[in-house]
């Protein structure tokens, strides 16, 4: 009876994970774009290549330099953008882009973004250090370089 207890409570200690765990996903706009943005944002119904809502398209990497670097370039902030410039990594440049304000805050043109169904904190999580450390590619170059 002792041991069928002790197994079940290890089973349930198993599966209980953590909203603390490190998250291991690499913050990189490719990453982002791929896992977060591309199946969230990405939809036909908005910023798909096809439909680009506000210009925006976040189904491809492609589309997403472009709406990064060229279209709604406040999207993220650099730390390197700041006045005065500033160290990465830095809460400055997360608080200062438009697409941390969009994925949080409910008032902002009407919704949080993504319409349908708000990011995990996960997802927030890694977007805002992904900003915090100065929007890096997976070569370790920064997006806007």
């Amino acid at each position: 009876m002792i041991v069928k207890m002790w197994l079940c409570a290890l089973l349930i200690a198993g599966c209980n994970v953590s909203s603390d765990t490190q998250d291991d996903r690499p913050a990189t706009f490719e990453f982002i774009t791929e896992a977060i943005l591309k199946p969230s944002c990405g939809t036909a119904e908005c910023h798909s290549a096809m439909k680009a809502e506000k210009q925006d398209v976040f189904d491809s990497l492609e589309g997403a330099r472009t709406t990064f670097t060229v279209t709604h370039t406040d999207l993220v902030i650099t730390c390197e953008q700041l006045m005065p410039p500033q160290t990465s990594p830095c809460d400055a440049a997360v608080t200062s882009s438009y697409l941390y304000t969009v994925i949080h805050d409910k008032d902002i043109e009407g919704d949080r973004m993504p319409l349908d169904q708000a990011l995990s904190n996960k997802d927030q999580e890694l977007i805002e250090t992904w900003i915090s450390l100065g929007a890096p590619l997976a070569n370790g170059k920064g997006l806007f370089e």
